[in-house]
């Protein structure tokens, strides 16, 4: 059985790694587990009207916010269900997508990483993540689609 990870943000461009998926590998000899990393939230600012430093909230009570999990959490379920067939498996994360990326895909034994590259535009090759994932997995095969 193949083991594949799709890191998924929910942009159109990411889903369609789906797509590939379908086109590229027998259900029947495939695992997928689709996974999203939520970012941590990052403050707006860290003084308040009074140029008050605020303390920074607790990073536990940051990224357990129950609305923002559950969301996510229906979110990736969706997408496990554009596989339909296939042996799927929906995956939540919170942190920095590439280090939790990599984390889990070294946790999970796979086969390979299989995502998109950003589209900020034609002179940028890879986006942030694609290139911390590219150069952090070299326990893996890491494929990253060019844009549609």
């Amino acid at each position: 059985m193949k083991k594949i990870l799709l890191p998924i943000d929910g942009s159109p461009r990411s889903l369609r790694t789906i797509q590939v998926v379908k086109q590229s590998y027998i259900p029947a000899e495939t695992e997928v587990t689709i996974l999203l990393v939520v970012p941590d939230p990052r403050p707006s600012k860290l003084t308040d009207e009074n140029d008050e430093v605020t303390p920074m909230p607790d990073h536990e009570e940051i990224t357990q916010d129950p609305q923002t999990k559950e969301e996510a959490r229906l979110l990736v379920e969706s997408f496990a269900k554009m596989l339909p067939g296939y042996q799927t498996t929906a995956a939540l994360r919170f942190g920095s997508p590439g280090p939790e990326i990599i984390q889990f895909a070294k946790e999970g034994g796979f086969d390979s990483i299989l995502m998109t590259r950003s589209s900020r535009g034609s002179t940028q090759k890879l986006g942030s993540v694609s290139t911390y994932i590219v150069q952090n997995a070299s326990f893996i095969t890491t494929t990253v689609l060019r844009e549609a």
